[in-house]
């Protein structure tokens, strides 16, 4: 048995948690870095717990705040025209078209990541807060280094969303399939908003750029 599990069943934190008033343990390592937990979900600091409330809301409507302020923006712009005719009727049926298959797919795994970003850390971060910025490159980090099933199938994240262990579906295919309509989606979306508006998105998001949230070309 090695020092770092002797610690961990002592309740001793990890050296570099100093820090931090809750026990913290190793939970799995992805691409050569470590990854971290509070062993009681129950009294994370709640600065991270709030967070993560936040994104299990997401995974639940299967639309981030991202989307849903894109989507009343646009519905906004046809509303404020001087009229409604055909075209702005049938784009305001394809919005609402959109919205309405996004609630009825099974999961988004961005939102699982996200999820995943809250509860496990690494050494650099501090365990008692979030850093939207940080997380997203630590998130590309995963899907980079390991397939979406290899992933969402850990141990740790399948206690964070059960569902993950009976899903009914190939999570590769199905993770591919959701990622290419969400793309479709927001670009339709993007299509009808103005810089300035996509501008504001971007800084209410915490978005630096609009390639992270467009689709890729």
């Amino acid at each position: 048995m090695n020092l770092t599990k002797i610690k961990q069943l002592l309740g001793i934190r990890p050296d570099h948690f100093k820090d931090s008033q809750q026990v913290i343990e190793h939970a799995f390592t992805v691409g050569g870095i470590d990854y971290y937990q509070h062993t009681d979900e129950m009294n994370m600091p709640y600065r991270r717990a709030l967070k993560a409330l936040t994104f299990y809301k997401e995974l639940d409507m299967k639309c981030d705040r991202l989307y849903l302020e894109s989507h009343i923006k646009a519905m906004e712009n046809l509303f404020a025209g001087k009229k409604i005719g055909f075209e702005e009727m049938s784009k305001m049926k394809r919005l609402n078209d959109q919205l309405k298959e996004r609630v009825q797919w099974a999961l988004i795994d961005d939102h699982v990541y996200k999820i995943a970003s809250v509860r496990f850390f690494d050494r650099s971060e501090n365990p008692n807060d979030y850093d939207y910025k940080y997380n997203n490159k630590k998130i590309k980090h995963w899907k980079q280094h390991e397939p979406v099933k290899d992933f969402f199938l850990r141990e740790p994240i399948l206690r964070l969303v059960p569902f993950l262990r009976s899903a009914p579906i190939d999570l590769e295919s199905y993770s591919t399939v959701v990622e290419e309509l969400t793309r479709a989606h927001l670009d339709y979306i993007w299509e009808m908003l103005s810089p300035e508006q996509k501008t504001e998105l971007q800084g209410s998001t915490g978005i630096s750029s609009s390639e992270e949230i467009l689709p890729r070309k």
